[in-house]
C-alpha cells in the first residue's frame, strides 16, 4: 500500500510540474510584440507661406512648386506670365489619348512624319498600338507620335487643339491656349502659350492617373516591330530619372540632343523623382515639368525658359529648397524594430517575429499635425519553413486616410517545419508536453493495473477468500 501511494504521488508531482512549465516555455517561444506605438510629431512651427523674394539662383525665367496633395503653392517666380511650353504640351495630348483610346487599339498613321525635331519616323499606313505611341510621345518626345494621336482622336489637329484647351480649363488652367499637340514653334502659331502655374495644375491632375504615372516614370522602352518598321528603342529625356539602363541606352543611341550639347556637366539622378515631361526649343528654351515623391509627400514643379541641362539643376534646387523649408521628416519605425508576429502553418513554432526591413519615415508639411498616424500590417500567409529575412508582409503608414509610406516586413527568425502535430496547429514545444503527459498517464494506468494483479495483495486475498466460500457452499 505504501509503495502504491508513493508512486501515485510521484506521478502527480511530475504532471503538475509539466503543466506549470508549459506556459513559461510557450512565452519564451512565441511571445512577441503585436502592437505598434507611434509617437506624436514634433510641435508644428509657423505655417509656411508662398515665397516670392527668395533668390535660388535659377536660370529659368519662370518657376513654381506645388504640393500635389493640396495644390498649395510653395514657391513661385513669375509663374503667371505667358510663355512657350515646348514639349510639355504633350502632357495634355497624353491625357486626352488616355481618355479616348484603349491602350491596345491599333492606329493607322495617316501620313509620313515631317522632319520636325524629335520623331520616331512613322510611315503612312503604319499600324501602331496606342500604348507604343504613348511611350514614344512621353519618353523621347516624338512629335510625329503626337500628330498621329491627335488626328486619331480629333480627326484633325485643329479639332484636337480645341479639345486640349477644354481639358486644360478642366484642370484649372487660366491662361493656356494650344495650337498644336506637340509644342513646336510653328510660324503663325506664336499664341501657343501657357504659364508655369497652368502647367502645374495640369500636371497635378495628370498624375492622378496611374497609367500616366507609369508612362512618365519609365526610362527605356522597346516598341514592337510594325508592318513598316523594325522595333524601336526609346529613351526618356528626363535625366533626373535615368538609371543604369537609361545611361547605357543613351550611349548606344548617341542622341542628337546630347551630341549637339558640348557640355561635360552630367545631370545626377534625383532620388524620388517620378516624372513628368521635358521640353526644349530654340525660342522656348529648356522647360521641365517635374514630380518628386518623398515618404508620402509629393511635389509638382515647373521651370520655363531655362537651359538644356539647367532645367534639371533648377528643378533640383527647387525640390531641395522646398523639402528643407516646408516639410519635416519623422521616423515612425526603426530598421529591425518588431512590428508584430505572423502565423506559420506546419511550423515548429506557430508564429514568427516580424521586423521592419528599413527605417520607415514620413515626410509631411511642417504645419501639418501628424498625431493621427496609423499603421496597417498586411500579413502574408506563411507555411514552414520560413527563413530569417524572408518577406512576410508589408506595413503601411497612414495620416488619416492618406498613405504616407510603406515598407516590407521581414521574418526576424527562422522557423523550421514542425512535427506531425503541427498539421493541426500544435507547435513542437507543446507537442513535447502532450507526449510527456500522455506517457505519464499511460504509465500511471499500467502501474495501477500491475499493482492490482500483484500476488498477495488485498484484492487477490479477497478473491481467494470469496472463491473458497463458494466452494464450501457447493459441498453443502
Amino acid at each position: 500500500m505504501k509503495f502504491k501511494k508513493k508512486l501515485c504521488i510521484l506521478i502527480t508531482i511530475l504532471a503538475i510540474a509539466c503543466a506549470q512549465g508549459a506556459p513559461a516555455f510557450a512565452a519564451s517561444a512565441d511571445s512577441l510584440s503585436s502592437g505598434l506605438i507611434l509617437t506624436a510629431a514634433e510641435t508644428a512651427k509657423e505655417k509656411a507661406g508662398v515665397e516670392y523674394a527668395v533668390d535660388l539662383g535659377l536660370e529659368a525665367e519662370a518657376a513654381i512648386v506645388m504640393d500635389a496633395d493640396t495644390g498649395k503653392i510653395l514657391y513661385e517666380k513669375d509663374s503667371r506670365s505667358k510663355r512657350e511650353p515646348a514639349s510639355t504640351t504633350k502632357i495634355v495630348t497624353c491625357m486626352l489619348a488616355l481618355e479616348h483610346l484603349d491602350l491596345d487599339q491599333v492606329i493607322t498613321v495617316k501620313h509620313d512624319a515631317q522632319q520636325m525635331g524629335s520623331i520616331i519616323n512613322v510611315k503612312k499606313g503604319e499600324k501602331i498600338r496606342t500604348e507604343d505611341l504613348l511611350y514614344a510621345l512621353m519618353l523621347p518626345s516624338a512629335n510625329d507620335a503626337a500628330v498621329a494621336l491627335a488626328e486619331e482622336i480629333g480627326g484633325t489637329v485643329e479639332n484636337f487643339c480645341e479639345m486640349m484647351d477644354e481639358k486644360a480649363k478642366e484642370c484649372g488652367a487660366e491662361n493656356t491656349h494650344f495650337r498644336n499637340p506637340n509644342g513646336l514653334n510653328w510660324q503663325g502659331q506664336e499664341d501657343h502659350l501657357t504659364t508655369a502655374y497652368d502647367l502645374a495644375v495640369i500636371a497635378r491632375e495628370a498624375m492622378k492617373n496611374s497609367t500616366f504615372r507609369k508612362l512618365v516614370s519609365t526610362t527605356t522602352y522597346t516598341m514592337a516591330a510594325t508592318n513598316k518598321s523594325k522595333e524601336r528603342k526609346l529613351l526618356l529625356t528626363n535625366k533626373l530619372l535615368w538609371d543604369d539602363a537609361a545611361k547605357a541606352l543613351s550611349e548606344e543611341l548617341s542622341s542628337a540632343e546630347d551630341s549637339s550639347q558640348k557640355t561635360k556637366e552630367k545631370v545626377p539622378a534625383y532620388e524620388g523623382a517620378i516624372g513628368v515631361k521635358t521640353g526644349l526649343t530654340s525660342t522656348a528654351g529648356g522647360c521641365f515639368v517635374g514630380a518628386v515623391e518623398r515618404n508620402g509627400a509629393e511635389l509638382i514643379s515647373v521651370v520655363l525658359h531655362s537651359g538644356n541641362n539647367d532645367r534639371f539643376f533648377d528643378t533640383i534646387k527647387l525640390w531641395d529648397y522646398t523639402f528643407e523649408n516646408f516639410y519635416k521628416n519623422q521616423k515612425v519605425i526603426a530598421q529591425g524594430e518588431k512590428i508584430g508576429k505572423v502565423r506559420v502553418k506546419r511550423g515548429a513554432h506557430r508564429h514568427v517575429k516580424a521586423v521592419a526591413q528599413e527605417d520607415i519615415l514620413v515626410t509631411v508639411p511642417k504645419d501639418e499635425d501628424v498625431s493621427d498616424l496609423k499603421t496597417d500590417f498586411e500579413k502574408l500567409e506563411l507555411r514552414a519553413p520560413v527563413k530569417k529575412g524572408d518577406k512576410i508582409g508589408t506595413v503601411k503608414i497612414y495620416n488619416g486616410d492618406k498613405l504616407l509610406n510603406q515598407v516590407d516586413v521581414l521574418a526576424g527568425d527562422t522557423i523550421e517545419e514542425g512535427g506531425p502535430l503541427s498539421a493541426i496547429g500544435i507547435p513542437d514545444w507543446l507537442a513535447v508536453m502532450i507526449y510527456i503527459a500522455a506517457g505519464l498517464i499511460l504509465l500511471m494506468i499500467l502501474v495501477i493495473y500491475l499493482l492490482g494483479r500483484r500476488p498477495g495483495s488485498k484484492r487477490s486475498r479477497r478473491k481467494a477468500a470469496r472463491a473458497k466460500r463458494e466452494r464450501r457452499r457447493a459441498r453443502k
